[in-house]
């Protein structure tokens, strides 16, 4: 499954947090990232879907640390 590029707005809303603090973290990641400029608006998402599900792994290994 593909997912849909976001702009950083999009990112934050999702995941209920500054969308400052997203930027920050989408340029430290930018080597991970497909960029797409949809009118004036960078838009992201993931270089590979495998990447997608390394990261979702090592979520659901995080959870399991801290309950």
């Amino acid at each position: 499954m593909k997912a849909l590029a976001q702009p950083a707005a999009g990112i934050a809303r999702i995941i209920n947090t500054d969308e400052y603090e997203v930027e920050e973290v989408l340029e430290n990641w930018l080597e991970f990232l497909q960029l797409q400029q949809i009118t004036s608006e960078t838009n992201y998402s993931l270089y590979h879907s495998n990447f997608r599900y390394w990261l979702s792994r090592q979520q659901i290994k995080a959870s399991k640390k801290f309950p």
